[in-house]
């Protein structure tokens, strides 16, 4: 079906990269991907799997290396073990806004993934204005350099500027950067080592 996706956005590409790379994000069934984020509170590295229609896991390399986090849209809970891989054992359970499940930043287990993060830029871009820079390359791989930032004093938010770069071929986010109303860089989050056609085992969101 992606392929199908990223024929028909060709044109929309051109007119607004965000919409066409939420588009081809919102097309697949699943990814996994390893998350690294730096922001003022140090770095996190996230082994993170999303599956259609809401389910994440995350095992966490850094800060709290072996932890696993699982969010299950059925449920509406975050299942929590501190200590390491599930293995059979259960884990605490938790409401999505619990800050033991919440990042440094205070972002939501259940508003992690790509998707939630494309849509949190069109709303930036609603309030301002989106500019296409010139093509580049990150980790040997061609990338579009796109600016999304708000007019002066109309941020909705703490964030007044996103920053991405976008895989030329796929559409999918291979880094953004986000920045505050001063020019101030909050957060720089990178996916790296993408697997955009997982095959989950039954149990990996269900252990």
């Amino acid at each position: 079906m992606l392929p199908l996706v990223l024929v028909s956005m060709t044109a929309a590409v051109e007119d607004d990269p965000i919409t066409a790379s939420l588009a081809c994000v919102d097309a697949l069934e699943g990814y996994r991907l390893t998350l690294r984020s730096q922001g003022e509170r140090g770095e996190e590295v996230i082994h993170y799997s999303y599956c259609r229609p809401g389910y994440v896991r995350m095992d966490l390399e850094s800060p709290y290396r072996g932890a696993v986090l699982i969010y299950r849209p059925d449920t509406g809970k975050v299942q929590l073990w501190p200590f390491g891989s599930p293995g059979g054992r259960t884990g605490l359970s938790l409401r999505p806004t619990n800050r033991m499940v919440r990042s440094a930043r205070g972002h939501r287990v259940d508003q992690s993934d790509v998707g939630t993060l494309l849509r949190n830029v069109q709303r930036l871009q609603a309030q301002g204005s989106t500019r296409r820079l010139e093509p580049a390359t990150l980790d040997g791989q061609r990338v579009q350099h796109v600016v999304v930032e708000t007019e002066p004093g109309r941020s909705p938010g703490e964030v007044a500027r996103y920053e991405l770069w976008l895989d030329d071929e796929t559409l999918f986010p291979r880094r953004v950067a986000s920045y505050d109303r001063r020019g101030e860089r909050l957060e720089r989050v990178s996916l790296e080592a993408l697997d955009l056609a997982p095959v989950f085992s039954p149990s990996h969101f269900n252990p």
